[in-house]
C-alpha cells in the first residue's frame, strides 16, 4: 500500500457520491468464487441509484464486472458454476435470470406481471414470492373503481414454483413452433393455493434436501400486522408436480401451519433438517424487547400439526447473549450470528446448548449483514474507526477467519480527508452511561473552541457504528464537509439503542424525548467541561427517530442554536392517526387514554416556548411519519416568528432514494449549519463550493 505523506484533499458533497456503497457478497458452495454488489449514487443524469454485480475469483485473486444491467438484486448460487439473480425487464419489474457457466447477461426464467419480490433456489427451479391479480379485486374495481379499505385489505401475496429446465424448453418450443398460440407444457405452479385464506408472505426457507419449504407470513400487508405472524411448512415434490394434466387445479403439496408463538419467525434449518431455528420474543412483542433464538427439534414432535403446541419443544440458545440477533446462518461448523456489542458489530458461534464463542474479525465491524456458506466461509462489508468499508472474505479457523480484502477503496480514497472518529462515554442526567462516536477534524486542536453538531440515528433500536465513515455520512448528512469546516460531530447511541442489552433498550419506554434530551444535554456538559466546545454553537440533525429527537430538543431545550429535523414526528396523536406502524409507539396506552404522557413527550407540546430555528425535510408520501407532522410544526413556528424552513420532496416516502434529492438534502443541511455556526449566507440553493442557481 502506498503511503500518502502530503496534505489530504477535502471532498465536496458531490465527491462523496462517487464512492461506491459496498453491498453483501455471496460465496459459491465450494468457496472459490464470490458474487457481490456495489451501489452507485452519482447518476445525476437519470436521477437513479445503480447497483452492479461483480465476480471475484478467490484462486486467481481477480475481479470483473458480472452484469451490465444497472440494477440487480437477490443473488443466489445454484451450484459452483451457475447462479441466479433478479434484474429488471421492461414493463414487468424484476425477474429471475439464470447465468449458466457464469457468462453472458443471463437467461430470463420468469415473466411475472409486476415482478418478483423474493426467490430461493429449490429443486430444479425456484420458489418465489410475487403479487397475484385476483378476479375479485378486478371485479370490484370494474364496479366501484379503486379504493383502499384501510388495514382490512386482503393481501395479494402469492407463492410459486417455477421449473428452470421446463421454462427454457418452453421458450425454445415457442421459437420453433409454427403455431405460436399452441398450448405448450406449463412450467409454473402456484403453491399458495394451498392456503385457506390470503396471507402476506414475508420470506421462504427451502429445506436442504429440497422436499419442503418453510414460510413466514403475517395476516395482511399493512405494517400494523407485522406481529401477527404465521409459519407454515409445505411438503412439496417438484419432480412430480408437472406429471398431471392440469397443474392449475391438481394438488401441489401438503400444507401445515406450525403452532408457534405469536410474533415468531423461522430463521434457518439445520443442515441435517432435524431442527428449526426460530426468532421469538419471550418477554413480549414490543419494539423495545430483544428477540431470542430458539431451536425446535422436529424429531421430538413426531409430526407437525396445527393443534400441537410447539413452544414446549423449543429451547432458547441466546439466554447468555443479551443482544438483538441480526443475521443468522446455520452451517456445518455451527450457528453463526451477528449482533451489536456497543457500537461494534460482532459475530459469534452458538452451540445448540447456548454456548457462545465470539469469533475474531480482526478489528473489523461487519456492517449490517454477513453471508456464510455451508462450510462456514464468510463474506461481509467491514470497516473500522480508521478505515472505510471494504468487502472481506474468510476461511474459518479456530475462533475466527483468515480474512482477505477483496475491494481496495481505502487505497482509492486515501487522499481524502474524512476526519477522525473516537468512542466517548458520559453519564446522563439519571446516571445512565451513554456512548457515542465523536468525529473531529483531522487538524483538531484541543485549545480551540468548536461548534458541536449532533447527528442522531433513527430507530430508536439502531446504532451509530464506531467506524470512520457510515453510509449516513455519505448521502444523508454532510458530516465530512462540516468536519472540514471545523465543526465537531457527535453521533450519540442514546437510550433505546441496540448493543447495550435489554435493560438499556427499555430505558426510553414512557420516557421518549425527555430521556433523549437528558442524553444529549449531558453530552454537551461533558464536552464543554473539556474546554474545546463552544457552548453557544450547539446543533442537532437526524432523520426519523433522529428527526423526532432533534425537533424535541429544539422545542424543549434552550441549549441549541439550530436544528435540522428530517421525517420528524410532531405529536403522537398525529402519528397514531396516520402512521403505518402506529403500534410501535414506546408509550403506554394511546393518545386518548394516556393524554398527559403522550403530550409531554411530543415536540409540539413546548411550542409556546420554542425559539430554536428548525429546518424541516420530509418526503411527500411518507407513510411512517406523515408530512402533516412537519407542516404542523413549521406553521406553528412561523406563527411565533421563529426562523424555520420546510422542504418537502415530492414522490418520496420515509427515505430519500434519488441522487438529486439526496444531494439537495445534503446541501440544505450544509447551508443551514454554515449559516448559524459560521455566519455564511443562508442560501439553500448554494452548494458547498459556493455555486448557486437562480431562485
Amino acid at each position: 500500500m502506498s503511503r500518502n505523506l502530503g496534505k489530504k484533499c477535502k471532498p465536496t458533497i458531490k465527491d462523496m457520491f462517487r464512492m461506491p456503497i459496498v453491498g453483501g457478497g455471496m460465496i459459491s458452495p465450494n468457496g472459490d468464487k464470490i458474487i457481490y454488489l456495489l451501489g452507485y449514487i452519482d447518476n445525476f443524469r437519470d436521477n437513479e441509484f445503480e447497483i452492479y454485480s461483480y465476480l471475484y475469483d478467490v484462486q486467481a485473486d481477480q475481479t470483473f464486472q458480472f452484469t451490465k444491467t444497472s440494477m440487480v438484486s437477490k443473488v443466489r448460487w445454484l451450484d459452483n458454476r451457475s447462479l441466479a439473480l433478479l434484474k429488471p425487464v421492461d414493463n414487468t419489474g424484476f425477474q429471475i435470470h439464470v447465468f449458466d457457466g457464469l457468462v453472458g447477461e443471463g437467461r430470463q426464467i420468469t415473466g411475472h406481471p409486476g415482478g418478483i419480490e423474493i426467490f430461493e433456489p429449490f429443486g430444479k427451479g425456484f420458489v418465489y414470492i410475487a403479487k397475484k391479480a385476483t378476479k375479485n379485486k378486478a371485479t370490484r374495481e370494474n364496479k366501484y373503481g379503486t379504493f383502499i379499505n384501510v388495514e382490512e385489505e386482503e393481501s395479494s401475496s402469492a407463492l410459486y414454483y417455477v421449473d428452470k429446465e421446463k421454462t427454457l424448453e418452453h421458450k425454445q418450443d415457442l421459437q420453433h413452433s409454427n403455431n405460436r398460440k399452441s398450448k405448450l407444457s406449463e412450467s409454473t405452479v402456484e403453491l399458495s393455493r394451498l392456503f385457506e385464506e390470503p396471507v402476506k408472505i414475508e420470506s421462504i426457507i427451502p429445506s436442504p434436501k429440497n422436499n419442503a419449504v418453510f414460510i413466514n407470513c403475517r395476516s395482511r400487508d399493512d405494517g400494523f400486522y407485522q406481529r401477527d405472524t404465521y409459519c407454515f411448512r409445505i411438503l412439496f415434490d417438484p419432480q412430480t408436480s408437472f406429471n398431471t394434466d392440469d397443474i392449475c387445479t391438481s394438488p401441489v403439496g401438503k400444507l401445515t401451519q406450525l403452532a408457534l408463538p405469536k410474533g415468531a419467525r423461522i430463521k434457518a434449518i439445520s443442515p441435517d433438517e432435524t431442527k428449526l431455528l426460530i426468532s421469538h420474543k419471550e418477554e413480549g412483542i414490543g419494539e423495545n424487547i430483544q428477540s431470542d433464538l430458539w431451536i425446535l427439534d422436529l424429531t421430538s414432535t413426531q409430526e407437525l400439526s396445527e393443534s400441537l403446541e410447539l413452544q414446549k419443544h423449543m429451547h432458547c440458545i441466546t439466554q447468555n447473549l443479551d443482544q438483538e440477533p441480526l443475521n443468522v446462518y446455520w452451517t456445518r461448523i455451527g450457528i453463526l450470528v451477528s449482533y451489536w456489542s456497543g457500537s461494534t458489530c460482532e459475530i459469534a458461534k452458538l452451540s445448540e446448548m447456548g454456548e457462545i464463542e465470539v469469533w475474531d474479525t480482526q478489528g473489523l465491524s461487519p456492517l449490517y449483514y454477513f453471508f456464510a456458506n455451508n462450510h462456514g466461509q464468510i463474506c461481509f462489508p467491514g470497516a473500522s474507526s480508521t478505515t472505510i468499508a471494504e468487502l472481506y472474505f474468510g476461511l474459518p479457523k479456530s475462533n475466527g477467519w483468515n480474512l482477505k480484502k477483496i475491494t481496495r477503496f481505502n487505497e482509492q480514497f486515501a487522499t481524502w480527508d474524512f476526519g477522525t472518529a473516537e468512542s466517548i462515554k458520559w453519564k446522563s442526567k439519571d446516571g445512565t452511561e451513554i456512548e457515542g462516536i465523536l468525529r473531529k477534524p483531522s487538524n483538531f486542536d484541543p485549545q480551540k473552541k468548536y461548534p458541536l453538531l449532533f447527528n442522531v440515528h433513527g430507530g430508536p433500536a439502531a446504532v451509530s457504528p464506531y467506524i470512520l465513515l457510515d453510509n449516513n455520512n455519505r448521502y444523508f448528512y454532510p458530516t465530512v464537509q462540516l468536519l472540514n469546516r471545523d465543526i465537531l460531530i457527535l453521533e450519540p447511541n442514546y437510550r433505546g439503542s441496540l448493543g447495550r442489552g435489554q435493560s438499556f433498550l427499555k430505558l426510553n419506554f414512557n420516557n421518549l424525548g425527555i430521556g433523549d434530551m437528558w442524553d444529549l444535554e449531558s453530552a454537551i456538559d461533558h464536552l464543554v467541561a473539556q474546554g474545546f466546545v463552544d457552548e453557544n454553537k450547539i446543533g442537532s440533525m437526524g432523520w426519523s427517530q433522529g428527526g423526532y429527537i432533534s425537533a424535541f430538543v429544539a422545542m424543549h431545550s434552550t441549549r441549541f442554536k439550530a436544528v435540522s429535523a428530517g421525517a420528524a414526528l410532531c405529536s403522537w396523536r398525529t402519528y397514531f392517526a396516520g402512521s403505518d406502524e402506529r403500534q410501535s409507539i414506546l408509550l403506554s396506552g394511546d393518545p386518548y387514554t394516556n393524554r398527559e404522557m403522550f403530550e409531554k413527550t411530543a415536540p409540539i407540546s413546548a411550542i409556546n416556548k420554542a425559539k430554536t430555528p428548525i429546518l424541516f425535510q420530509h418526503g411527500e408520501k411518507d407513510q411512517r411519519v406523515p408530512v402533516v407532522s412537519a407542516m404542523e410544526m413549521y406553521r406553528a413556528l412561523k406563527a411565533r416568528r421563529v426562523e424555520t424552513r420546510l422542504i418537502v420532496f415530492p414522490g418520496m416516502g420515509h427515505g430519500i432514494l434519488k441522487p438529486r434529492e439526496s444531494y439537495a438534502l445534503m446541501v440544505q443541511n450544509y447551508r443551514w449549519f454554515a449559516y448559524f455556526f459560521l455566519g455564511e449566507e443562508l442560501d439553500l440553493l448554494m452548494d458547498d463550493k459556493g455555486e448557486t442557481v437562480q431562485h
